[in-house]
């Protein structure tokens, strides 16, 4: 059975969404840096069906997928020094790792880490409205993938992909875990550095 396949726009997309998630179902969407793969961070099928399809390992987190800053402490411990850095980093092609809250989905936390994005992407502020967890859309250790017909041969078993824009490059990845920030993944945009660097 092929994936239904809807873009961001489609005026269907809030109800396909919603019952992808309230049934355990696996959906691909678009971020504004790269498409992820995930679904409901609580339900353990999903998360089980999803490390398969990607040959990914259990002791390998998942990202927490929010779409609203309002949202973040709820799943994350936020030193008052970085609240207004994460205020002007997101929503955008930023993960940020912080201290798991005791509400954060197990399935997205690592020795105490959860890794959060808030992307600055219209299917998160106009379409989700609850947490997903994703990860990129690929196999483990291959580049990810961004085209969407690639993406429906290689992964034909999910249950909805939803198309939209992407930046085709993976989001930075910056440590917020201490007194000082430490980026451990890509570059930070000049207003990025600046932001964090002013705290």
């Amino acid at each position: 059975m092929m994936p239904l396949v809807l873009s961001h726009q489609d005026p269907d997309i809030h109800g396909a969404v919603a019952s992808v998630l309230a049934a355990g179902g696996t959906m691909i969407f678009p971020t504004d840096t790269i498409y992820g793969i995930g679904g409901n961070p609580w339900d353990a099928r999903t998360t089980a069906r999803v490390r398969a399809l990607k040959q990914r390992s259990e002791q390998q987190p998942l990202t927490l997928h929010l779409s609203s800053l309002s949202s973040i402490e709820q799943y994350a411990l936020v030193a008052p020094r970085w609240t207004q850095a994460i205020h002007r980093l997101l929503p955008g092609p930023v993960t940020v790792l912080l201290p798991a809250h005791s509400a954060a989905p197990p399935a997205t936390v690592r020795n105490g880490t959860v890794g959060l994005r808030v992307p600055d992407h219209p299917f998160f502020s106009d379409v989700l409205r609850q947490p997903v967890f994703g990860t990129s859309v690929n196999r483990h250790g291959e580049p990810p993938m961004n085209d969407v017909d690639r993406i429906i041969d290689a992964f034909p078993s999910v249950d909805l992909i939803v198309t939209g824009p992407v930046s085709g490059t993976s989001s930075a990845i910056v440590d917020l875990r201490t007194e000082s920030y430490r980026v451990l993944r890509g570059t930070l945009s000049p207003a990025a550095q600046r932001a964090l660097e002013q705290e």
